[in-house]
């Protein structure tokens, strides 16, 4: 059904069904919701490409993450988008997925992106310390939220989990069974949530009265391969550790497969921890200990966060630190 038919219907303008529609003030409220119950009575939908002409807007927002060669867009990710979606579906917004190639032509693309005026706001996932997608984005003037926080870059909007406690309770857990010499298997390091997860990892070694092995510290994608190299590394040591806590599931698992190819028993011989919750976790041999936080419920922060900035709140009020608790599994036990 076209506008034009709509307003017959009503006896009114083109224009005037038009610009209820499309939130104008200069039409009644009791035309406004004339136009309204008419409208979906008859299962008008307005086209696309008038509707952005009407109102400026496109209804669409997307959820921006960059990936490495050879890197995917994980199960964490997709469990992140399907919180945004849910929130922005509500409210009538398409939630698109947009992957940027790290590196290089990583800016290029955003620019290209930003330049074609697609959506009507981004959240920005997996943040860096000191990130130019997101000065970017502040040059550019268009509303955003970040999964993540920075260090670096001017004050915006963000939500983030509790990476810090995250690792200081599951670092916390091994030296209560005994651990001593605990590794540290975690993201790269220009990446904020990798340099938050140390600093925890970092703080209960300290209040335990341990000191760190900067030799059991390592950094690296956030994969499974990834975590099963570092960590065959590390059980290579003349003192190997007897606790490994990975700043993500994938690497934990990774991991666990390294101490098995050893000959060693996890859980038993050695411990292993990882972050995330995931579905692969529960079901390892033996279940994975690792962290929940929850990644749906912050997919739907960011959506509620950024309909806010894009309503034209202050971002000094767009920021949000969520909760973690660990869930202890047979993959963590005492110290031989």
């Amino acid at each position: 059904m076209s506008i034009q038919t709509l307003a017959h219907s009503l006896g009114l303008s083109t224009s005037t069904v038009s610009r209820a529609l499309n939130g104008y003030h200069d039409v009644s409220a009791k035309t406004r919701s004339r136009i309204e119950h008419a409208a979906k009575a008859m299962n008008y939908r307005p086209h696309p490409v008038a509707h952005r002409l009407a109102t400026g807007r496109t209804g669409a927002v997307a959820l921006v993450s960059s990936v490495r060669a050879g890197n995917y867009l994980d199960a964490t990710f997709a469990a992140l988008q399907a919180g945004v979606a849910e929130v922005m579906r509500a409210q009538g917004y398409f939630a698109l997925t947009v992957g940027l190639p790290m590196g290089d032509g990583e800016i290029p693309e955003l620019e290209r992106f930003l330049a074609g005026h697609l959506v009507d706001g981004i959240i920005l996932a997996r943040t860096r310390t000191d990130d130019p997608r997101v000065r970017l984005l502040q040059s550019h003037g268009l509303p955003f939220v970040t999964h993540g926080r920075t260090q670096a870059n001017t004050p915006h909007a963000w939500v983030d989990t509790d990476n810090a406690q995250a690792l200081y309770l599951t670092t916390q857990r091994m030296l209560a069974l005994g651990h001593r010499r605990v590794a540290l298997v975690n993201g790269l390091p220009q990446m904020t949530y990798a340099v938050l997860r140390e600093q925890g990892f970092r703080r209960a070694m300290e209040a335990a009265g341990v000191s760190v092995d900067d030799g059991l510290v390592c950094h690296g994608d956030v994969t499974a391969a990834e975590g099963e190299r570092l960590v065959a590394n590390l059980l290579a040591l003349p003192q190997a550790p007897t606790a490994i806590v990975c700043a993500t599931d994938a690497q934990a698992l990774g991991a666990m497969a390294a101490c098995k190819a050893h000959g060693l028993r996890v859980g038993v011989d050695v411990s292993v921890s990882g972050y995330g919750n995931t579905e692969a976790a529960a079901y390892s041999d033996p279940p994975l200990a690792t962290v929940d936080h929850a990644i749906v419920g912050n997919g739907r922060q960011l959506a509620d966060l950024l309909l806010r900035r894009m309503a034209g709140e202050a971002v000094e009020s767009l920021t949000r630190l969520e909760p973690v608790h660990m869930i202890d599994r047979a993959s963590v036990g005492r110290c031989l």
